[in-house]
């Protein structure tokens, strides 16, 4: 992993000195006002463990909407309201008695088609014998042949026929296509379903969705630039035949730090033009069921037993302007200069510094209210 490198900065201040007369009585004299005082950090590198946090939202691996692939009256449910359900469990019943006839109905015309097969089959070969010394004409024997051909595709027809109603009927029992957890039953037992609609209106006649929630999705963005440094950096240590190893841990709403870690699981093909960034998705087991669909959260993602020296310097001394953030540094004549500086992640009430200060520099971290770039200072001991 490359070390942070800062680039090097000073920050001065210029001295305020004024002088005050006295009336003619008395001899003039020099008054020198106090300069304002303030505290400083002399910045150490110190060994830090890289890492960078995203904040996003969970998001199910799949989620289904239950539609019915026939209509009619709704014979039975066999769940509550956000019951847990294996893959395959029945969920609904729909009335089946009509689709039992047309699956009757398709078996006798089947049967009826298959005698008429025989026949014309039988028709079909005396026909050849029968042509052989010319006992019918060419035109019988045509119509013999073509009244077999014809009964051959009327089986096919009739075959199909008897599939389609025989899976009409299969559809009347509605099952679960995957583990996980049902929403609430937008339908009621005797009231009427309806097959599937055109996709504009597949939630008009949704039964129920489901949820799968054994594995959850963390969704976050990564803005491009620093997409790009994580980039270079996997690059480097493949370049190096070495072994990235991730820590991934989810922080949630509430604050508190969930148990199992997670990988990342796909990153998007394409930079976001409108956000500068890109989409990417890690997974996290979710067996016990400790997390929700749709919940916000923050993800922190580090290097395992990896640390590298970087510089951190007090979040309560960095500024902002519309150029970016800023300190103030002292620099050798113990006057104050405007440095601005590119940071990094946090770590607890600090900021890493990526660049804008080097080991060594001395920066504000009290009394920034009084002070302004140019200006000298008085340095009270060093804050901790």
């Amino acid at each position: 992993m490359k070390k942070i490198i800062t680039n090097s900065f000073i920050i001065g201040l210029l001295s305020s000195v004024f002088l005050s007369g006295c009336n003619q009585e008395k001899a003039p004299t020099a008054v020198t006002a106090s300069l304002p005082k303030v505290k400083s950090l002399v910045i150490q590198s110190q060994p830090i463990t890289p890492h960078l946090e995203f904040i996003g939202r969970t998001s199910s691996a799949s989620s289904v909407e239950i539609i019915p692939r026939v209509g009619g009256e709704l014979k039975a449910i066999h769940f509550n309201d956000g019951d847990f359900v294996k893959k395959g469990a029945l969920l609904y019943e729909i009335d089946s008695r009509q689709f039992h006839a047309t699956v009757n109905s398709a078996e006798a015309s089947l049967e009826k088609a298959k005698a008429t097969l025989k026949m014309t089959s039988s028709n079909a070969k005396r026909a050849e014998q029968l042509i052989k010394d010319k006992s019918i004409s060419a035109q019988q024997y045509d119509s013999a042949i073509a009244n077999y051909t014809s009964a051959k595709a009327d089986i096919s027809e009739k075959k199909a026929a008897l599939k389609s109603a025989q899976l009409d009927l299969e559809f009347t029992r509605i099952y679960a296509p995957f583990s996980g957890r049902l929403g609430f039953s937008r339908y009621k037992i005797g009231e009427q379903v309806t097959a599937l609609l055109p996709p504009s209106s597949t939630m008009k006649n949704s039964l129920v969705s489901l949820t799968k929630v054994d594995v959850m999705n963390f969704d976050f963005n990564v803005d491009e630039k620093i997409y790009r440094r994580i980039r270079n950096a996997i690059d480097i240590v493949r370049n190096k035949k070495k072994k990235l190893n991730l820590d991934i841990r989810l922080t949630l709403s509430d604050g508190s730090l969930y148990a199992k870690n997670g990988k990342i699981s796909a990153v998007g093909n394409k930079i976001d033009p409108s956000t500068g960034s890109i989409h990417v998705q890690a997974i996290f087991d979710n067996t016990d069921y400790g997390l929700m669909p749709g919940e916000f959260g923050k993800i922190k993602i580090s290097l395992k037993e990896r640390t590298v020296n970087g510089l951190l310097i007090p979040q309560s001394s960095i500024q902002q302007d519309q150029a970016g953030d800023y300190v103030m540094q002292i620099n050798d004549t113990s006057i104050i200069e405007q440095r601005y500086v590119i940071l990094g992640q946090a770590y607890g009430t600090n900021k890493a510094v990526i660049s804008g200060l080097n080991e060594g520099d001395r920066i504000v971290t009290e009394g920034l209210q009084k002070i302004r770039s140019g200006i000298q200072v008085e340095e009270l001991p060093s804050a901790e």
